[in-house]
């Protein structure tokens, strides 16, 4: 597992949560939460269960948020059970569209990944949907996950799937826990290579979002007040993103004050960006 990867899962269902556990080896937290917290041993992994309901997701992917310190770069994940009008029993879906029935409210998770999976529109509801229709995926948790994910990260880490469990032809009061369980571990394979990609995408985030060493230099030579890091930090950034062959500490290393810093700094990169933009 590599520096800047952070995934976040959030499940309604116990049985749920068994494959993923298995497949990233993750074991439970010691807590006293209201919701149960597994990690793997990197710390790249985290999940939680959250029960039935938007209310209950919510909560517990603010919780997960919490309890794993989620990075501003995590991406958060969702699996689980949906009901489907003419999906085959067992069928992965990527969701790309999430309808939240009481609101009205719509959502596009965002994820620009290849993928071969098919796609569909998922409908949150607030009890046990049996008038399936519309060709869309019915869940209870999706869209309250997803609101409170893009709240927590960029919409683009927000990744949402769906295993068709009950139709009009499958009673949805006939599903067992080991039909749940084997529902996702079914799928695992398909699930694992979507999220590999997302992992990509958050290590991505996290180097965008990073400060380099040489900020924490800076500021430990000179005092900076809190709107002169401020400045410093997208100075930096700024310094970082040109790609000059010039180090950074050598070049303010003669500056007296944390001013003269900035002044340097900014008069360097307008220039640069002036003349970049010329060529």
């Amino acid at each position: 597992m590599g520096k800047g990867i952070a995934i976040r899962w959030v499940v309604a269902l116990e049985p749920e949560s068994i494959a993923i556990r298995k497949k990233f080896q993750m074991t439970r937290v010691a807590h006293s939460g209201p919701y149960p917290v597994f990690k793997d041993i990197a710390d790249c992994h985290w999940l939680t269960i959250s029960g039935v309901g938007r209310v209950h997701a919510a909560a517990a992917t603010m919780y997960l948020h919490q309890v794993s310190n989620a990075p501003p770069w995590a991406g958060w994940v969702n699996v689980g059970i949906a009901g489907h009008a003419e999906g085959t029993y067992g069928t992965l879906y990527l969701v790309d569209k999430i309808i939240d029935k009481s609101t009205g409210r719509s959502g596009y998770p965002g994820p620009v990944l290849s993928s071969t999976l098919a796609r569909s529109s998922l409908m949150t509801v607030d009890k046990p949907e049996t008038n399936y229709g519309n060709d869309l995926l019915f869940d209870m948790e999706g869209s309250a996950i997803f609101e409170i994910a893009c709240r927590l990260s960029c919409q683009q880490l927000v990744l949402v799937l769906k295993i068709v469990s009950d139709g009009p032809n499958i009673d949805i009061a006939e599903l067992t826990s080991k039909m749940i369980s084997d529902l996702v571990s079914d799928s695992i394979s398909e699930i694992f290579k979507l999220v590999c990609k997302i992992e990509i995408l958050t290590k991505k985030e996290h180097d965008r979002l990073e400060l380099p060493v040489a900020y924490y230099a800076i500021k430990k030579k000179w005092h900076f007040s809190q709107s002169q890091e401020y400045r410093l930090m997208h100075l930096v950034k700024r310094w970082q993103a040109t790609a000059q062959n010039k180090k950074l500490i050598p070049y303010v290393g003669e500056c007296k004050d944390a001013k003269s810093v900035i002044r340097k700094l900014s008069i360097k990169l307008d220039n640069h960006e002036v003349d970049w933009g010329k060529g």
